[in-house]
């Protein structure tokens, strides 16, 4: 493993002093979910099942199983991101899937403590900024240990693989930090034109493929 990513983190984390990234309840989270499958989940709830092998901040230990103290939402400071992470595997936006996506969108109802993972925030920890992309298995491993390091963050602020652009991986904490409803949520497929063109102009602006 290169030593810009450490396969683990170092002995003195807890030593370390990490930068924390506010984000406030005026800027938007964008999350495709699905809404049928086996990982269906309806706005706000939050995936206590886990480690999965495609999710790279995951905080629950191993072995995968239901850990009802750890919980993960991945989120997107805008659609083009949370698109580009999301259909990132065939670079190609799938609207109509089993799972039938839905995107919601949002904003916190209060600020959120984030541990900031971008830049030199990461270097900071013994980690880079590579830790936005490196092996899943490797920052896991980070996610775990941050976790337990500092409990009380809402989670981690990251840099989209994709675009670069700001993404998020909610833990336990920031369960309290949801609205009652989403500012907005609508299936991939629904068919309205304004929708369509929508999801044609992000699609085209990260260059994947909309059926």
């Amino acid at each position: 493993m290169s030593p810009k990513l450490p396969r683990t983190p170092p002995a003195d984390l807890a030593r370390r002093r990490p930068l924390w990234k506010d984000w406030e309840p005026n800027q938007p989270l964008w999350h495709v979910a699905n809404s049928k499958g086996a990982y269906a989940a309806r706005f706000a709830v939050m995936r206590s099942y886990g480690p999965l092998p495609s999710a790279r901040f995951d905080p629950h230990p191993p072995p995968p199983g239901l850990h009802p103290t750890e919980r993960v939402l991945y989120a997107a400071s805008n659609l083009v991101a949370a698109l580009a992470e999301r259909f990132q595997k065939g670079r190609e936006i799938r609207r109509h899937q089993p799972d039938e996506p839905v995107v919601y969108a949002w904003t916190p109802t209060r600020p959120l403590r984030l541990l900031d993972l971008t830049g030199r925030a990461a270097t900071r920890l013994g980690a880079s900024h590579t830790i936005s992309a490196g092996p899943k298995d490797v920052t896991r491993s980070w996610a775990r240990a941050l976790r337990a390091t500092w409990p009380t963050a809402d989670g981690l602020f990251y840099s989209s693989a994709m675009t670069g652009e700001p993404c998020f991986a909610l833990w336990a904490p920031a369960q309290n930090s949801f609205p009652a409803a989403p500012a907005f949520s609508a299936l991939l497929s629904h068919p309205a034109t304004s929708w369509n063109n929508l999801l044609r102009a992000a699609a085209a602006q990260i260059g994947y493929d909309l059926p």
